[in-house]
Parts: structure tokens; C-alpha cells; sequence
């Protein structure tokens, strides 16, 4: 018997951790208003190691999103905006890098925080 890890597994862990989004899909679904869903939002830490024993430290921003809770996924260069974190910390606009799916029922899409230049 297959096991749904979409609703045995993610269900419980992003009712749990998860945090409204405004998704904003300028590629996904041109011309279509912003729509409110929900993710995972996690940043870590990136360490190179240079060839000359530098090293280079960078981080990483994603958000987890379930496929089943979207009609159409969210793509490159969609924006999205997390009002609060789970710690009632405004994050701000956001822009999408990249999207890969677990092949599971879960994408991890690659954000980078959206800054306009006055």
C-alpha cells in the first residue's frame, strides 16, 4: 500500500509551522490578482571553501509549499510577501529564484529578498 506523505506527513508539519504568504505570480499566471497561501520559510548558511583557504560565508532563503494547496505553482520570478514570520517578524517582498520539487507533494522555492532602488 502507497503512503500519502502529502497528508500523513506535511499536512500535520505545515499546519504546525507554516505562515500566511501573498503570492504575487507575475510569471506564473500573468495579469491574475495576488492570492494568500501558506509555507515554511528557513534560512541557512552556505560555507566555499576557496582554493587558497579562504572562505566564503552566504546564506540561502527558501519557502516550502505543498503542491496540493496550488492550483498553479508559483515559478521564477514570481513575487511573493511574508507579512510575519512565525516569530511576528515582518519579512517583506521577495522575489523567486528557483523552484525544485521533492517529488513528494513539496517544492522548495529559492528566494531572494525584493529591494526597489529610488
Amino acid at each position: 500500500m502507497a503512503v500519502n506523505l502529502d497528508v500523513l506527513l506535511q499536512g500535520p508539519i505545515f499546519d504546525f509551522w507554516a505562515v500566511p504568504v501573498v503570492f504575487k505570480p507575475i510569471k506564473s499566471q500573468p495579469g491574475q490578482p495576488d492570492y494568500t497561501r501558506r509555507g515554511i520559510l528557513n534560512t541557512y548558511s552556505l560555507d566555499v571553501a576557496g582554493l587558497d583557504g579562504q572562505l566564503y560565508s552566504d546564506q540561502r532563503t527558501i519557502l516550502d509549499i505543498r503542491e496540493s494547496e496550488f492550483d498553479v505553482l508559483p515559478q521564477q520570478d514570481d513575487h511573493l510577501v511574508i507579512p510575519l514570520d512565525c516569530n511576528d517578524v515582518p519579512r517583506g517582498e521577495y522575489q523567486i529564484v528557483d523552484a525544485s520539487s521533492d517529488g513528494g507533494g513539496q517544492t522548495m522555492l529559492t528566494i531572494r529578498k525584493f529591494e526597489t532602488i529610488m
